[in-house]
């Protein structure tokens, strides 16, 4: 897997790149990533990537020329070229106006050979480009950010943590929040009591189809509680649809 970044900033980077468990698979060459500036694609002498918009109001484009040449450096090719982009080469651009990124896009993402994400940045780059490259839109989130580079973090850690054995267990992994439909099951660790406050018998019983159980149950409550638009989207069982459906009653009479 190949990581490129193409970013206005690229020292936003130098550090947060090199923390936790994406940084220790960097070091064992799990994957790499590239940072790639568009200043050094620009031509005047200001290095200038950026103009104020057609048509008036506040705000600056990011220009298509530098970002066009920045791309052709990496050897992407153009929409009508007669070579195509490989299979399982991806470029993305951070944008409010994408497709949310969810987990079922990082799974996909995370069987790529290579993604280049370009950073937006000010009202957003002239739409010629989106014209010239095949590229995929995305957002991380409804709200607008200073830059694109919060986002490429967030979909660079969201990608690589599912790239075989940058988990320490792989296995945590497929148990996360949204891997299901559903959101992740409560947490506990030691101690098995604080201050009268226990950790459920069923964690503690050694019984793994009950405590299979009580996790699924669990995720289900917790669905409900915080995003009750994904129960509605999950797989059940009719066991779990009617626990569904008594956990609603309860909580319309609690209204």
């Amino acid at each position: 897997m190949k990581f490129e970044i193409v970013t206005l900033f690229p020292d936003y980077f130098s550090v947060s790149l090199k923390q936790s468990l994406v940084g220790k698979a960097l070091e064992k060459r799990l994957f790499d990533i590239s940072i790639v500036n568009p200043r050094d694609f620009a031509t005047d002498k200001h290095h200038t990537v950026d103009d104020t918009p057609f048509g008036g109001g506040g705000g600056m484009v990011m220009k298509i020329e530098p970002l066009d040449r920045c791309l052709s450096h990496l050897g992407w090719k153009r929409r009508g070229d007669a070579e195509k982009n490989p299979g399982g080469h991806f470029l993305i651009l951070t944008s409010a106006a994408g497709r949310p990124l969810t987990q079922q896009t990082a799974v996909r993402l995370s069987l790529a050979e290579r993604i280049t994400i370009v950073c937006g940045h000010y009202l957003g780059i002239d739409e010629r480009l989106l014209d010239r490259y095949e590229m995929m839109e995305l957002s991380i989130g409804d709200y607008i950010l200073t830059g694109g580079e919060p986002a490429a973090l967030v979909m660079v850690d969201a990608i690589a943590r599912l790239i075989p054995k940058v988990l320490g267990n792989f296995e945590s992994a497929l148990e996360d929040s949204y891997m299901n439909q559903l959101l992740g099951s409560p947490c506990y660790t030691r101690p098995p009591e604080y201050e009268g406050l226990k950790v459920p018998d069923e964690l503690l019983s050694g019984d793994h189809e009950k405590i299979k159980r009580f996790r699924r149950e669990e995720a289900i409550r917790k669905c409900l509680k915080h995003r009750p638009e994904l129960v509605a989207l999950a797989q059940l069982s009719d066991e779990e649809i009617k626990m569904v459906g008594k956990l609603t009653q309860n909580n319309e009479h609690e209204r």
